[in-house]
């Protein structure tokens, strides 16, 4: 003990009988000497290693100070009579000389010199431990403010996405009004309808317009992308295709005023959307059939949509409506070609978007056409409405849990036998 400054101004006398009160004990490396909250009756003097001081504040642990040889630990308990305030924990393999109360206090009164030195010693270890958790709380409190900051933010954001899930919300009950909340049933006919978007809202939709005379315009249309701007232009060709089908002929080209003439009605939405809006690069596929109720014919256009198909009794397929011309949109003051056909009693007419043939399970296989004849051979017997019910359901259970891809639309048209 001689060797160590802390000892070193003692009389040899003095330190012999100190050295006969002192015990030495050995820790291992983790090894606690004392804890905090310890009941204190001994201090001690690091003779060789090194130890840890730390402070447990709940959860958190916070480093106090090393003890090196030479350092005395564990006094203020004895002085103060407070359990341990802090936890000493080896570094490393550690020796340790281990003093009573009586040791001591022996050790203060027969060196005043030490004693000023320890209290010399006690006060600056106060300070930097103080002062280490002063910047410790500084460097808490700016973690903290961080913290804070960015839980602002995410909270800003939440807010935000939460307003826009709230708008498209609107927009997808405002894009629900567009279709129609019932179709016309003129008699002996049947007809029924399906939508439902791949996203909050949708870049399919269907039609019936009722025309003067007892026909009844039929719609189906297929906007390019998804999402917002497909649902806006849906919109804006629903508008267009309804308004140009229900304006006097007279506003055109100087008829009677009756409905507009297929050609003019698709002519007239074409060329605004080309034109007006060329520059966004949207276009649309559409079907539009005008339908005479009395006779079961039928004039179309089909803008590059997909094939609506005909089928007679049993669900046989008796043709396909194929597309004669380009989606609307493209090329302003494009020719459309008008056909014909008849939908004949038992007949039926399924009107659909690549939705429904395209849909994915979750290997990505399609349902494709195939199983459409297929489920619409099955259930050809069914009312229009359950029908069309039924082939949502067997697409739904081939596309299994896989999430939808596109907007599927259905429209049927059915002639009782």
């Amino acid at each position: 003990m001689r060797g160590l400054a802390l000892f070193q101004g003692m009389a040899d006398e003095r330190l012999a009988r100190l050295t006969a009160r002192v015990t030495e004990q050995q820790l291992a490396a983790g090894e606690l000497l004392f804890a905090q909250g310890d009941v204190a009756d001994t201090c001690y003097v690091v003779l060789d290693g090194e130890l840890d001081v730390v402070a447990h504040l709940g959860d958190f642990e916070l480093q106090l100070e090393i003890c090196r040889p030479g350092q005395i630990i564990g006094e203020m308990a004895l002085i103060d009579g407070s359990p341990r305030s802090a936890t000493a924990r080896a570094r490393a393999a550690t020796h340790v000389a281990v003093l009573d109360k009586g040791a001591f206090v022996e050790m203060l009164r027969s060196n005043p010199a030490l004693t000023l030195d320890l209290l010399r010693s006690t006060t600056t270890r106060l300070r930097r431990t103080s002062q280490n958790m002063i910047d410790d709380m500084a460097a808490k409190h700016a973690e903290l403010a961080r913290a804070y900051d960015e839980l602002q933010a995410a909270q800003a954001e939440r807010i935000r996405l939460s307003r826009i899930e709230e708008e498209l919300a609107v927009a997808r009950r405002i894009q629900q009004l567009f279709l129609p909340r019932q179709l016309p049933q003129p008699a002996g006919w049947q007809l029924a309808a399906y939508n439902r978007g791949a996203h909050e809202v949708g870049g399919d939709f269907f039609d019936c317009i009722p025309l003067p005379g007892g026909d009844l315009g039929l719609v189906v249309a297929d906007a390019c992308g998804k999402g917002v701007p497909a649902a806006l232009f849906v919109a804006l060709t629903r508008s267009l295709v309804r308004a140009a089908s229900l304006a006097p002929a007279a506003f055109q080209h100087g008829g009677s005023a009756q409905a507009a003439p297929l050609a003019d009605t698709i002519g007239l939405t074409n060329d605004y959307i080309a034109t007006e809006h060329g520059a966004s690069h949207m276009f649309i596929t559409l079907f539009y059939g005008q339908l005479n109720t009395h006779s079961g014919a039928m004039r179309y256009v089909n803008a590059g949509h997909n094939s609506p198909m005909l089928f007679g009794p049993g669900g046989v397929l008796r043709s396909e409506l194929e597309s004669s011309s380009l989606p609307l949109g493209i090329v302003p003051h494009h020719r459309f070609e008008m056909r014909e056909t008849t939908i004949a009693r038992g007949d039926m007419l399924l009107c659909f978007s690549d939705g429904i043939t395209e849909a994915m399970d979750a290997s990505g296989a399609l349902f494709d056409e195939q199983r459409l004849l297929d489920a619409m051979r099955a259930h050809a017997d069914l009312p229009a409405a359950a029908l069309v019910e039924r082939l949502v359901e067997v697409v739904d259970g081939f596309v299994g849990g896989a999430p939808q891809s596109d907007d599927m639309t259905l429209l049927l048209i059915k002639c009782e036998a």
